[in-house]
Protein backbone atom coordinates (compact mmCIF):
# COMPACT_ATOMS: atom_id res chain seq x y z
CA UNK A 1 0.00 0.00 0.00
CA UNK A 2 1.24 3.31 -0.81
CA UNK A 3 0.42 6.86 0.23
CA UNK A 4 -0.50 10.18 -1.02
CA UNK A 5 -0.26 13.59 0.29
CA UNK A 6 -1.16 17.09 -1.20
CA UNK A 7 -2.26 20.29 0.57
CA UNK A 8 -2.51 23.68 -0.23
CA UNK A 9 -4.02 27.22 0.32
CA UNK A 10 -6.58 28.86 -1.16
CA UNK A 11 -7.45 32.77 -0.41
CA UNK A 12 -11.40 31.73 0.27
CA UNK A 13 -13.66 31.22 3.59
CA UNK A 14 -13.50 27.57 4.87
CA UNK A 15 -17.56 27.76 4.70
CA UNK A 16 -17.35 28.78 0.40
CA UNK A 17 -14.46 26.39 0.49
CA UNK A 18 -16.63 23.27 1.92
CA UNK A 19 -20.07 24.28 0.35
CA UNK A 20 -17.93 23.76 -3.25
CA UNK A 21 -16.10 20.26 -2.12
CA UNK A 22 -19.05 19.11 -0.97
CA UNK A 23 -21.10 19.34 -3.86
CA UNK A 24 -20.37 16.17 -6.58
CA UNK A 25 -20.07 18.75 -8.93
CA UNK A 26 -16.91 20.18 -7.69
CA UNK A 27 -15.10 17.17 -9.42
CA UNK A 28 -16.34 18.73 -12.97
CA UNK A 29 -14.04 21.31 -12.06
CA UNK A 30 -11.16 20.01 -10.20
CA UNK A 31 -10.32 17.31 -12.88
CA UNK A 32 -8.07 17.54 -15.37
CA UNK A 33 -9.77 17.04 -18.60
CA UNK A 34 -7.58 14.08 -19.91
CA UNK A 35 -8.54 11.86 -17.25
CA UNK A 36 -12.25 12.47 -18.94
CA UNK A 37 -13.95 12.03 -15.54
CA UNK A 38 -17.65 11.42 -15.90
CA UNK A 39 -20.07 11.44 -12.69
CA UNK A 40 -22.25 8.35 -13.30
CA UNK A 41 -24.65 8.51 -10.56
CA UNK A 42 -24.50 9.71 -6.93
CA UNK A 43 -26.91 9.11 -4.33
CA UNK A 44 -26.97 12.59 -3.43
CA UNK A 45 -25.91 15.90 -5.24
CA UNK A 46 -24.00 17.34 -1.80
CA UNK A 47 -21.85 14.82 -0.33
CA UNK A 48 -22.82 12.95 3.54
CA UNK A 49 -22.42 9.94 5.23
CA UNK A 50 -23.21 7.10 2.71
CA UNK A 51 -23.35 8.85 -0.30
CA UNK A 52 -22.47 6.48 -3.18
CA UNK A 53 -21.09 7.72 -6.35
CA UNK A 54 -20.22 6.24 -9.74
CA UNK A 55 -17.55 7.26 -12.44
CA UNK A 56 -15.77 6.56 -15.38
CA UNK A 57 -12.45 7.87 -16.26
CA UNK A 58 -8.89 7.43 -17.11
CA UNK A 59 -6.00 7.27 -14.39
CA UNK A 60 -3.47 4.28 -16.36
CA UNK A 61 -6.39 2.88 -17.82
CA UNK A 62 -9.97 3.35 -18.66
CA UNK A 63 -12.36 2.44 -15.78
CA UNK A 64 -15.70 2.55 -14.08
CA UNK A 65 -15.66 2.57 -10.15
CA UNK A 66 -18.18 3.76 -7.23
CA UNK A 67 -16.91 5.67 -3.96
CA UNK A 68 -18.61 5.64 -0.99
CA UNK A 69 -18.22 8.42 2.08
CA UNK A 70 -17.49 6.37 5.18
CA UNK A 71 -17.09 9.59 7.55
CA UNK A 72 -18.51 12.81 7.17
CA UNK A 73 -18.00 15.65 10.10
CA UNK A 74 -17.92 19.36 8.71
CA UNK A 75 -14.64 20.13 7.14
CA UNK A 76 -13.68 16.72 7.27
CA UNK A 77 -14.71 14.01 5.07
CA UNK A 78 -13.51 10.44 3.09
CA UNK A 79 -14.51 8.41 0.58
CA UNK A 80 -13.68 5.06 -0.26
CA UNK A 81 -13.85 2.75 -3.62
CA UNK A 82 -16.25 0.06 -3.12
CA UNK A 83 -16.81 -2.62 -5.84
CA UNK A 84 -19.76 -2.38 -7.68
CA UNK A 85 -22.11 -4.78 -9.37
CA UNK A 86 -20.71 -4.36 -13.02
CA UNK A 87 -16.60 -4.49 -12.41
CA UNK A 88 -13.77 -4.58 -9.90
CA UNK A 89 -12.41 -0.84 -8.91
CA UNK A 90 -9.26 -0.59 -10.04
CA UNK A 91 -7.80 0.02 -6.81
CA UNK A 92 -7.85 -2.84 -4.33
CA UNK A 93 -7.44 -0.11 -1.76
CA UNK A 94 -8.38 3.63 -2.11
CA UNK A 95 -8.83 5.66 1.16
CA UNK A 96 -9.22 9.79 0.25
CA UNK A 97 -9.49 11.83 3.34
CA UNK A 98 -10.43 15.48 2.82
CA UNK A 99 -9.48 18.06 5.22
CA UNK A 100 -9.98 21.73 5.14
CA UNK A 101 -8.76 23.65 8.23
CA UNK A 102 -9.28 27.26 8.37
CA UNK A 103 -6.20 29.71 8.40
CA UNK A 104 -7.42 32.99 8.97
CA UNK A 105 -10.50 34.40 8.31
CA UNK A 106 -10.31 34.37 4.56
CA UNK A 107 -8.04 31.53 3.45
CA UNK A 108 -8.50 27.98 4.27
CA UNK A 109 -6.34 25.26 3.96
CA UNK A 110 -7.37 22.18 1.60
CA UNK A 111 -5.62 18.97 2.49
CA UNK A 112 -5.61 15.41 0.69
CA UNK A 113 -4.30 12.31 2.17
CA UNK A 114 -4.65 8.65 0.00
CA UNK A 115 -4.15 5.88 0.96
CA UNK A 116 -3.97 3.33 -2.17
CA UNK A 117 -3.05 0.00 -3.53
CA UNK A 118 -3.16 -2.37 -6.53
CA UNK A 119 -4.18 -5.78 -7.34
CA UNK A 120 -1.88 -7.30 -9.52
CA UNK A 121 0.53 -8.76 -7.20
CA UNK A 122 4.04 -7.65 -8.22
CA UNK A 123 2.91 -5.69 -11.51
CA UNK A 124 0.87 -3.69 -9.01
CA UNK A 125 3.32 -3.40 -6.56
CA UNK A 126 5.25 -1.23 -9.55
CA UNK A 127 2.49 0.38 -11.31
CA UNK A 128 2.08 2.06 -7.34
CA UNK A 129 5.14 3.96 -8.09
CA UNK A 130 3.67 5.76 -11.47
CA UNK A 131 0.11 6.43 -9.64
CA UNK A 132 1.62 8.59 -7.11
CA UNK A 133 3.68 10.53 -10.12
CA UNK A 134 0.07 10.88 -11.86
CA UNK A 135 -1.93 11.69 -8.26
CA UNK A 136 0.91 14.62 -8.45
CA UNK A 137 -0.15 15.93 -11.85
CA UNK A 138 -3.45 15.42 -10.81
CA UNK A 139 -3.52 17.49 -7.53
CA UNK A 140 -1.72 20.03 -8.94
CA UNK A 141 -4.26 20.81 -11.27
CA UNK A 142 -6.73 20.90 -8.43
CA UNK A 143 -5.13 23.43 -6.71
CA UNK A 144 -4.98 25.95 -9.66
CA UNK A 145 -8.45 24.85 -10.63
CA UNK A 146 -9.94 25.25 -7.29
CA UNK A 147 -7.64 28.50 -6.97
CA UNK A 148 -8.43 30.12 -9.75
CA UNK A 149 -12.60 28.98 -9.24
CA UNK A 150 -12.88 30.16 -5.75
CA UNK A 151 -10.49 33.20 -5.56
Amino acid sequence: MKSFYHEFEVNSNIDKVWKFYTDIRHLEVVSPKDIKLNIMQSTDKILKKGTVACFSGKIVISAKWCSKITFFEKYKYVDEMIPNESKKPPFQIWKHEHIFKEIEDCKTQVIDRIEFGLPYGFLGKILEFYIGFKLDKIFKYRKRATIKFLD
